[in-house]
């Protein structure tokens, strides 16, 4: 009889053992995050002195001025003396025509290196490395080209006391658009 009751016990023991390792199984498995590698990512790559924050205004429409705050991205910057990617992921089915990049909003920042500018949808692709960026942009008056051959920038604050550094793209940035999304 001892044997028996020894015999469910351990019978029982086990089951409980292998269940819980089910529970503890779901658990510790980071929960799969939906990601949509199909939709349109612009990146950035910049040398960024100082923590900051960047924020990438997108049109569907034709040159449309003021961009609007509900199509825009923002990306956190941290201070970095070597390049990093800058990643602008747009939502799903948004195809910019033009798009405006704001180098940041920390008045105390420094210089800023342009490396590359990339857009990617789907399997296809477009750079513009190092001074190419400017063919495709135009700054604002916020904005100081201290050196165009290796891609220095310097945001600055005009006169009127106004800090908003910023790049518009160029009708060329939007024919490469329209090429990449073909």
């Amino acid at each position: 009889m001892r044997k028996k009751i020894i015999f469910a016990c351990l019978i029982l023991l086990v089951g409980f053992i292998s269940c819980k390792k089910e529970d503890n199984k779901n658990l510790t498995q980071p929960a799969e995050v939906e990601t949509n590698k199909n939709n349109f990512q612009v990146t950035l790559t910049a040398t960024v002195k100082a923590d900051d924050n960047f924020q990438m205004y997108y049109s569907q429409d034709d040159y449309e001025v003021p961009y609007k705050e509900e199509n825009s991205v923002w990306v956190a910057v941290k201070a970095s003396d070597k390049p990093q990617d800058i990643v602008f992921d747009l939502p799903q089915d948004v195809i910019p025509n033009y798009i405006r990049i704001d180098f940041g909003t920390n008045q105390q920042q420094k210089e800023i290196t342009i490396s590359n500018f990339k857009m990617k949808y789907y399997s296809k692709s477009f750079e513009a490395k190092d001074s190419l960026f400017f063919n495709y942009f135009i700054p604002n008056d916020c904005v100081k080209i201290l050196d165009k051959n290796n891609s220095v920038v310097q945001n600055i604050q005009p006169q009127d006391g106004r800090y908003d550094p910023l790049f518009y793209s160029e009708k060329a940035l939007y024919d490469q658009i329209q090429l990449l999304v073909k």
